[in-house]
């Protein structure tokens, strides 16, 4: 890029144009799980900022990495020179109608901070499991939350979104509006625009019940098979997390951790659903109680600047007893990988799997399996990791969780986009961006002809 192009990019941004030689270039380049070196950052500040931004990034043949909150696990919220389109600003969050539990939330609001703004008003949505997520990466990427069960992915939720597409068009899509577009975006990742704010319909909620409990690592059979035992019986109010810990970095020790997020304030109803998940082996400890709906959201821990995340997410079909076999067998022990199993079901495996991109709505859980790599590790180091520690599950599991990917190979793209939803999406992507601008992602590629 040419000096004198940067400097009328700068002179036409409201907002901040970051170059490397800017004092928060440094801090501004980095995301969750990687250290990019972008050509310039630009932290837009209104609609026309991102139109400009957009038509420089095309000019100047930059790859162009748009970024929310910046915790998806690949870092492709960030790159190596290109332009990294920062939604901070937008952070709006507006309650539009209280009785009808309407609310507009902008891309780069943090979770944390909507359930905080909600519980003024006793409504939550469902969102993901940290307070520093941002809710445009999760919420493209389908959103699996702590009420998942009883209210579904964040996507269902979602009514209509503002957006703007790769040429600079401002459009509005719903079901009415777009609707090919609206379908795409309720799963399909950042592959078809800019999306700027989310139109929801919350949720009433005064508070919830939960919290976690401790059980030994040695009995990882016994629990899991009684957690997923309990789970076949649990209310749809009740979504569970069993963490299989290995024992490394901030936990030293091998645990299992089971949490529990009832949907609802009526504790005596909540103590019922709960009580089979305390007498699932030697309790270590518990700690179970009526909070408000944010505190169940923890905070996020970077593994940067020495380390990077590997991690690959998979659905099962059903916790049967060959896939409990093969977790207690193969992870959460010492010099082993750890794993999570996130419960399903519910209100997710209700709506039919054609109606969003997401399509693995009638998988009974996700399991998710990280590991720590070294900061530097190459994208086939990265990968070389992931699939070792995944090896086990592969008999059993089926697709993949596209915000849980460190990987962006093509297998990944298939796995998370199958069949038919890769099709249906490859044909909207040619009709709104066919020259595949938005390619920094689980990036779909336009169909030859739409």
């Amino acid at each position: 890029m040419d000096p004198q192009s940067m400097a009328a990019l700068t002179q036409r941004i409201a907002g901040d144009v970051l170059l490397p030689s800017s004092p928060e270039y440094d801090a501004q380049r980095r995301v969750f799980n990687r250290m990019g070196s972008p050509a310039v950052i630009v932290r837009v500040r209104n609609t026309e900022d991102i139109v400009t931004a957009l038509r420089f990034a095309r000019e100047q043949r930059l790859p162009i990495s748009v970024r929310s909150g910046g915790h998806g696990a690949s870092g492709q919220a960030t790159n190596d020179g290109g332009l990294i389109l920062d939604l901070a600003r937008f952070d709006q969050i507006d309650v539009l109608d209280p009785a009808q539990r309407l609310v507009r939330v902008g891309a780069g609001a943090h979770w944390g901070a909507v359930a905080d703004a909600l519980a003024a008003y006793d409504l939550a949505l469902s969102s993901g499991d940290t307070r520093q997520v941002g809710v445009g990466g999760l919420t493209l990427g389908g959103g699996i939350g702590w009420m998942v069960r009883a209210h579904g992915l964040t996507i269902d939720s979602l009514r209509a979104a503002e957006i703007i597409t790769a040429d600079g068009r401002l459009l509005r899509v719903s079901t009415e509006e777009h609707p090919d577009l609206f379908w795409a975006i309720r799963g399909g990742g950042g592959n078809f625009a800019v999306v700027t704010a989310f139109d929801f319909e919350a949720h009433p909620c005064k508070a919830i019940v939960g919290g976690a409990v401790l059980y030994e690592a040695t009995e990882a059979k016994r629990v899991l098979k009684g957690w997923a035992d309990a789970m076949g019986d649990a209310p749809d109010e009740l979504t569970s997390t069993l963490d299989l810990v290995s024992g490394s970095g901030p936990q030293p020790a091998p645990q299992i951790t089971v949490l529990l997020c009832y949907a609802g304030d009526d504790e005596a109803a909540a103590r019922d659903a709960i009580a089979p998940f305390l007498r699932l082996g030697a309790v270590q400890s518990v700690d179970v109680r009526k909070k408000p709906y944010g505190e169940m959201l923890g905070d996020a821990v970077s593994p940067l600047p020495s380390h990077r995340r590997a991690v690959h997410a998979g659905f099962v079909p059903t916790l049967s007893d060959d896939i409990i076999e093969t977790l207690a067998a193969h992870y959460g022990r010492p010099g082993a990988p750890s794993a999570q199993i996130r419960s399903l079901g519910g209100a997710v495996a209700r709506v039919d799997p054609q109606a969003t991109a997401f399509a693995h709505r009638q998988s009974e859980a996700l399991v998710v399996v990280p590991a720590l790599v070294p900061a530097d590790a190459s994208a086939e180091e990265m990968q070389r990791v992931t699939q070792a520690n995944w090896r086990p599950l592969e008999p059993w599991s089926s697709g993949a969780f596209g915000s849980f990917l460190s990987d962006v190979s093509a297998a990944s793209v298939a796995a998370t986009y199958p069949g038919e939803t890769y099709a249906r999406l490859a044909r909207i992507k040619a009709i709104y961006d066919p020259e595949n601008v938005f390619d920094q992602n689980l990036n779909v590629t336009p169909a030859a002809s739409a």
